[in-house]
């Protein structure tokens, strides 16, 4: 597997829940495991046990965790008749329940608790409506409502540890700095509402131009930022090209009036440019500071 293949990340845009139907009948137990001691993006993040589900660093893990003690495919669940097994996957660390290392599969009871790495994974039953309510309760905490992008608090804890991981294998991580232009001037003119609309759509196509290759979030008005695992900052403008083309020629309009936002974007890159993630940050805003006064609607390093 190549380092960029490694860095597969999947982008988050979640569709609303909705809550469970009401129903006379009695609700269906389901088993699920909750990460409650980790990494902060990590906690409380839930998966159904309903097929095997394995447990590791790997992005494709159905159980991903960001724990660099945590081999990348690290244990597995199987449902098997009324029972659910725990294996281990031949990890550096071993798989422990409650404390003790497990050698041979282990029928999971019902709230013991599975360590792995520094993390910290329970095994647990509920109905179906508990369980619908857990999860929109933490798509309310980890998404943000206007753009559908993960929630600052959450791509913050996602990239401090992608900036750990990326030090600790050698390897690049680059940042990107956006800001729109033109939002003002549209709130000025048609009102707030179709600024607002611009925002939203604007980071609707970021993720859609990121794809699986990096990880964005809106952190205040009109202001987005990116940060890219494994991608050189040559390879980390062309995104950023890309996201500045897809947004001027999206012809983006709103009750039949046309709206023209660009954006500008600044791009830094670790280690070249900084090695703690402040002076990361810092990189990439002077960048976006030199597009904006380079006349906007461009990409500058």
């Amino acid at each position: 597997m190549s380092n960029r293949d490694k860095w597969q990340i999947k982008t988050v845009q979640r569709e609303p829940l909705s809550p469970p139907e009401p129903s006379g009948a009695t609700p269906r137990r389901i088993a699920f495991l909750t990460v409650i001691r980790g990494g902060k993006r990590d906690l409380g993040r839930n998966v159904v046990v309903d097929r095997p589900i394995v447990i590791g660093r790997a992005e494709d893990a159905d159980l991903p965790l960001q724990d660099l003690v945590v081999s990348w495919r690290h244990a597995r669940v199987l449902p098997r008749g009324r029972h659910h097994v725990l294996e281990d996957l031949g990890s550096t660390n071993g798989t422990h329940v409650d404390g003790g290392l497990i050698t041979a599969p282990w029928n999971l009871r019902e709230g013991e608790k599975i360590f792995v790495g520094d993390t910290v994974v329970r095994f647990s039953m509920a109905d179906e409506m508990d369980l619908g309510f857990h999860d929109m309760v933490s798509q309310l905490v980890s998404t943000d409502p206007l753009t559908g992008l993960e929630s600052k608090r959450s791509f913050d804890d996602a990239l401090d540890y992608a900036l750990e991981a990326a030090r600790a294998n050698g390897l690049t991580l680059s940042i990107l700095m956006m800001d729109m232009d033109g939002v003002k001037t549209i709130n000025d003119t048609h009102g707030h509402l179709f600024g607002a609309h611009c925002i939203g759509e604007t980071g609707r196509l970021i993720a859609r131009v990121l794809g699986s290759r990096g990880q964005a979030c809106r952190f205040g008005g009109d202001e987005f930022t990116a940060f890219l695992p494994g991608i050189l900052k040559r390879d980390a403008v062309e995104v950023g090209e890309e996201i500045r083309g897809a947004l001027e020629g999206a012809g983006l309009s709103k009750d039949g009036i046309a709206l023209r936002p660009t954006i500008s974007i600044g791009v830094a890159s670790f280690p070249e440019d900084g090695g703690k993630l402040l002076e990361l940050i810092a990189a990439a805003d002077r960048a976006l500071y030199r597009a904006k006064a380079a006349g906007r609607n461009r990409v500058s390093v």
